[in-house]
């Protein structure tokens, strides 16, 4: 149950039907999108508390749309993050106890996919594990509280999503007739586009957001710096 909350029914599904003694790339491909998602879940929190994150993120998003500057709402959440970690965990280093987690996780894939679980369990396996965690952490700290001018955002494409090429970047691309140019064949012959889908986020993307300038209207001005990579369900056709 926690491997398809992590990595999607279908994903989890594959991990349980497929053979994978000869060739592991699904088993690699989901503990891989499990690291992204887990360390997007890290670099996004305000302070590691869901009630509190869900709570900070309402009200900053309020501020974004209010009249308050981006300098004033920057600096609000880049105090809020340090100040809310400060009271929490007084200092204390978080990436033991996320580090611990992560293999959980990555022990429940293999589980899943009929493999040991020693793997993740080895002591170069959790030092790998802890670079990833601390990686996390310092961005975290980097875009939540050391920059104010406006936002950053790390991007992670959703299980299911419908593939866009200017958003995100199919991973598996040879740049040719790829998923941005997939097409089939419809009635009378006509070439319409295929809708293919997202199966997992293979690394994260990185978007800015600011709030807009004066005579630019409410919506905020987001620019795309860093375009997520993702795996399309066409991957599971070759397994």
């Amino acid at each position: 149950e926690r491997t398809k909350t992590a990595v999607g029914p279908v994903m989890a599904e594959l991990l349980e039907s497929i053979e994978h003694e000869e060739d592991p790339i699904l088993v690699h491909v989901a503990m891989q999108a499990d690291m992204v998602s887990f360390a997007a879940g890290i670099v996004s929190a305000w302070d590691f508390q869901h009630q509190s994150d869900a709570t900070f993120s309402s009200i900053h998003k309020q501020m974004l749309k209010s009249a308050e500057s981006q300098a004033v709402t920057g600096r609000w959440r880049s105090l809020t993050r340090q100040y809310s970690k400060q009271r929490l965990y007084n200092g204390r280093d978080l990436a033991e106890g996320f580090t611990a987690q992560l293999a959980e996780r990555l022990a429940d894939i293999l589980l899943v996919a009929g493999a040991s679980p020693a793997a993740v369990r080895t002591p170069s396996t959790q030092q790998s594990l802890e670079t990833v965690v601390r990686s996390a952490l310092a961005l975290q700290e980097a875009v939540g509280e050391g920059i104010t001018s406006h936002d950053l955002e790390v991007v992670l494409v959703r299980m299911d999503e419908v593939f866009d090429s200017s958003r995100m970047e199919d991973v598996y691309s040879d740049g040719g007739e790829g998923a941005a140019g997939a097409h089939v064949e419809r009635g009378g012959g006509e070439p319409e586009d295929e809708r293919l889908h997202v199966l997992c986020t293979a690394a994260l993307g990185l978007r800015r957001c600011e709030k807009p300038r004066e005579g630019l209207g409410d919506e905020l001005q987001v620019s795309v710096l860093v375009k997520p990579k993702v795996v399309l369900e066409t991957f599971v056709y070759e397994l």
